[in-house]
């Protein structure tokens, strides 16, 4: 049997003694697939995303690796001699490969196309941070967040989205007022140092995002790269079984879920625009005389304002099963994207259970996990509603559920509520109805949400 560690020792030794790169370039795609074949047995759903993902050498990288477009879709070029260098042992290029595989399931590539053209170093950083700190065994040196804390004045959240750090990268390298001359002390009032500048720093690279751009027009069409992107994640998901499933970090499982939710109606959407029409108090206008003092114009005056808060109740009773959980909760990551309004997600069953409250403003705050698993009590929800003080006027009641519940709710005069049903066939049991009622068509199977 092979030892896969020994022999890639021994190839690396022969690249890097290796006289031209053309010196054993075959023996180097071999070694990539061995590493890949590894990971389908220790982590399969990288594995198998990469065994999806065409690859290609291109000896001129001076990265190891590089996600590039070809015709709308995504290839991994590498360079031998790069690998040999960067990774010193079998592991780490394991490792290696597994960054790379989070950046396609992230859909990086695509996020970043237009910000990599002018800003290339920052979307690296940015993005590098957030998928090492999923990865073990790779290389010392690596960006991570211990290596660009010292960069940005604000404390770096621990395992955030990567346009999280980018906005505060982003920020790092705005102007700022002038600094003092080299040599001299550090300003006392203060006591601060002069930071690094961002754009600067040096990091060795396991892939380069040069090719995210689509340059040479082999990104034409980014809905269909998109399209593509998706399909090639969702069928590593799908390949990968239930002990594969569970060694994947929530984070990554929650963009898959998410990817995978397409309601046959677009509540999302009518949820929007019917938070725009619901006034929720006054705000200052430039736009508007002042009533009081007209002949003042620097006066501003007052328009309504149609912002709402939105109250997730999420269905964690015992007749909902995980695969509808799960699907159910991808709605309310998908929601995320499009309502800029505050989100409060609260799962139930037969209580609200407040100590497991949370907000979400981004797809991956939401928690992709059981919270109960009783019965169903919908009268719960309505009793937290005013418990709160939570009015029509002020509040949206999102309630997603399969519909089995109670027949009779004393809704306490709340009736600003949508009900998004799990299903096509679900029917909801509270009569009469209290607000309006959404099917979400999951799937005709409720332990296999549609993809």
């Amino acid at each position: 049997m092979l030892n896969n560690a020994v022999e890639y020792d021994h190839w690396r030794q022969r690249v890097l003694t290796a006289k031209t790169e053309s010196d054993d370039a075959e023996a180097g795609a071999t070694m990539l697939t061995r590493a890949v074949i590894e990971l389908l047995a220790s982590d399969q759903f990288y594995g198998e995303l990469l065994t999806r993902l065409p690859r290609e050498r291109q000896p001129t990288l001076t990265a190891p690796f590089a996600l590039s477009w070809r015709d709308n879709r995504l290839i991994l070029q590498y360079a031998p001699v790069a690998v040999a260098r960067t990774f010193p042992r079998f592991d780490s290029l394991q490792a290696g490969l597994k960054h790379v595989a989070l950046h396609v399931a992230w859909q990086h590539p695509l996020r970043y196309r237009e910000q990599v053209q002018s800003q290339r170093r920052l979307v690296t950083l940015a993005t590098d941070l957030a998928v090492n700190q999923y990865v073990d065994g790779l290389p010392a040196g690596m960006t991570g967040l211990a290596t660009v804390q010292p960069l940005v004045r604000h404390r770096l959240p621990l395992k955030a989205d990567s346009g999280t750090y980018f906005r505060l990268l982003r920020q790092a390298v705005a102007p700022q007022p002038p600094q003092p001359a080299a040599g001299s002390q550090p300003n006392t009032a203060t006591g601060e140092q002069p930071r690094p500048k961002v754009g600067h720093q040096s990091r060795p690279l396991i892939d380069d995002p040069v090719n995210w751009a689509g340059a040479g027009g082999q990104l034409t069409n980014p809905n269909l790269a998109a399209s593509r992107t998706r399909q090639l994640t969702k069928d590593a998901w799908a390949a990968t079984n239930e002990a594969g499933r569970g060694l994947v970090a929530g984070h990554v499982v929650a963009e898959l879920q998410r990817q995978s939710a397409a309601p046959a109606v677009d509540w999302r959407r009518l949820l929007v625009r019917g938070i725009g029409q619901l006034p929720t108090g006054k705000r200052a206008s430039r736009a508007r005389f002042n009533r009081r003092q007209p002949a003042r114009m620097e006066l501003p005056g007052q328009v309504s304002d149609t912002r709402l808060n939105v109250q997730v109740y999420v269905d964690h009773s015992g007749s909902v099963s995980d695969a509808t959980l799960q699907g159910l909760l991808a709605q309310v990551a998908a929601l995320t994207r499009i309502v800029t309004t505050t989100i409060t997600v609260q799962p139930f069953d037969a209580i609200v259970r407040p100590g497991h409250t949370y907000q979400a403003g981004l797809p991956r705050r939401v928690r992709f996990e059981r919270q109960g698993g009783g019965g169903t009590v919908y009268q719960s929800i309505f009793d937290d509603l005013t418990r709160r003080h939570l009015t029509n006027q002020t509040t949206l009641a999102l309630i997603l559920t399969d519909g089995r519940g109670e027949r009779h709710v004393d809704a306490h005069h709340f009736t600003n509520v949508i009900w998004l049903l799990a299903h096509a066939r679900d029917q909801l049991s509270v009569h009469p109805v209290i607000g309006r009622v959404i099917n979400l068509k999951l799937g005709d199977d409720a332990d296999e949400p549609t993809t």
